[in-house]
């Protein structure tokens, strides 16, 4: 009875094997690929051949900013960009990808246990009587448990988690440069619709004072003291005026769709921004362009990203030269066997010391060695190019900061100049001794002037955020809420030092 059920058990099992093994080799009922029928003619892909794009959460202004969305400030800006931004993401499940390899290669420096439940069915023979052999069906089973160990490698395990701990590292400050990357797109974002709304306010303004001559104008040739041309010169201002002012407004709806964007927002979302900053007063740094050169080689994660790497290069050379050494194993196992048809059982032992040495693999490990050491002089030239990148990066950035302050300055004495002679050719017109094209002419040169004088102030804030950033200071403080960080070189209003 006993041997009847354990040969159903024995069939069961090697009826669903076989099933499992049957179904798993039966070729998948989706459509071939295929190809294009010639070299002419695109490829159509079969249905199912890609996947439909799946549904993602509209993305919008959160809860909590909402209150403030007809006047976001910039730290709460880049806020939302943070909040949205797929890139930030993307780098932050890289980091995590790369944290759970350290665990998984740590996994090495422990023993392995397993634990297994044996079934056998084996046709035995033995000699017999007469010359003739006699067979057999035997059944056995019962629990087994194995360990392995490597008790010695060189060093070969440590190196390979030293590896996996310098990605880590490598990742973490990947993600910290994305963060960076994010910030300063937004901050230029911002600064380019501010200055473009800034833009747009001085050519209304504009556009204003020159209906307001051209009504002088008329005025003046109805009681005839000018002629039909000071008006028709006059119109061909107002119109020329309210062009500019047509082409700034279409420009500030593409800027603003600009900044949404960057914050991961549709370009529709109904927001805006305070104005640009008018009381800025910049002044020279105090700190040396050596001194921002090297807190940019200390500070920047790109190029702690890099440092990382090359370490981890290093730790992969030790890896792979550890490997082509002597290796030590411990090998244990236990188990209960019991035999089918009896209540008899047996506990069985093994154990095994392990000296396991490559002796021969026609070369392999010698050149993957030599892969090694050359991926290690990759990832060392690739740090001595980030550095010398960034070292030219906030040179040509403190000089900007620099010729940005002084436009500032130089853009206020020309516009306070050609305000005054504005007022004067007003002055002088209205009064009959001055002619419209002197008038049109300094209306046109303060025109200009307001224009430099915005776009003066717009670029000052760019140049700082450009310095922060290659200077590795762009990006929110660990532990507290996303900021800007130009603010640490200069206010975006009133004093302050880039």
């Amino acid at each position: 009875m006993n041997r009847r059920r354990t040969w159903s058990l024995w069939s069961l099992a090697v009826a669903v094997l076989w099933a499992s093994g049957c179904a798993s080799l039966r070729p998948p009922s989706l459509p071939e690929p295929g190809v294009a029928s010639a070299a002419e003619v695109p490829w159509v892909p079969p249905p199912g051949a890609t996947p439909p794009p799946s549904p993602a959460a509209p993305l919008l202004i959160p809860e909590d900013l909402k209150a403030h969305a007809t006047d976001l400030s910039l730290a709460q800006v880049v806020d939302v960009a943070l909040r949205n931004s797929p890139l930030t993401r993307e780098a932050w499940w890289r980091a995590r990808s790369a944290a759970a390899e350290v665990g998984i290669r740590q996994a090495s420096l422990l023993p392995e246990i397993d634990v297994e439940a044996d079934l056998r069915r084996a046709k035995q023979a033995f000699p017999g009587g007469a010359g003739s052999p006699s067979s057999f069906w035997r059944t056995t089973y019962g629990p087994v448990a194995s360990i392995n160990y490597l008790l010695f490698d060189f060093g070969g395990r440590r190196a390979d988690v030293e590896a996996a701990r310098q990605a880590l590292i490598a990742a973490d400050f990947a993600h910290n440069q994305a963060i960076q990357d994010v910030v300063l797109q937004v901050e230029t974002a911002y600064y380019q619709y501010q200055g473009t709304k800034a833009l747009l306010a001085a050519e209304r303004t504009n556009l204003k004072e020159i209906e307001t001559n051209l009504t002088a104008a008329e005025e003046r040739r109805r009681s005839g003291v000018a002629t039909i041309t000071d008006v028709l010169q006059s119109r061909t201002a107002v119109a020329q005026a309210q062009l500019n002012v047509e082409s700034l407004e279409g420009q500030l709806q593409a800027v603003r769709g600009g900044l949404a964007a960057a914050m991961g927002l549709p370009a529709n979302v109904p927001y805006d921004v305070g104005p640009l900053p008018v009381e800025l007063e910049p002044r020279q740094t105090s700190e040396a362009v050596e001194d921002l050169i090297t807190r940019a080689l200390a500070g920047r994660p790109d190029l702690a990203s890099a440092r990382a790497e090359a370490l981890a290069a290093a730790s992969d050379l030790a890896r792979t030269r550890a490997q082509g050494l002597p290796r030590l194993l411990v090998q244990g196992s236990v188990s209960r066997l019991y035999f089918g048809g009896s209540s008899s059982a047996s506990d069985l032992y093994s154990g095994a010391l392990v000296l396991s040495y490559p002796l021969f693999d026609a070369g392999n490990r010698a050149s993957r060695v030599r892969q090694a050491e050359a991926d290690v002089e990759v990832a060392r030239s690739r740090v001595d190019v980030l550095e010398r990148q960034a070292t030219l990066q906030v040179w040509t950035d403190f000089a900007g900061v620099r010729t940005a302050a002084q436009r500032i300055e130089t853009s206020r004495a020309l516009l306070g100049s050609a305000e005054e002679s504005e007022r004067a050719s007003v002055e002088r017109y209205r009064a009959g001794v001055g002619s419209i094209l002197d008038l049109l002419t300094a209306q046109s040169t303060l025109a200009a002037a307001r224009a430099q004088e915005v776009q003066a102030r717009a670029d000052w804030l760019l140049a700082l955020a450009q310095l922060a950033h290659d200077t590795g200071a762009l990006g929110p403080a660990a532990g507290t809420p996303p900021s800007p960080s130009p603010a640490a070189l200069a206010p975006a209003a009133g004093g302050g030092q880039p």
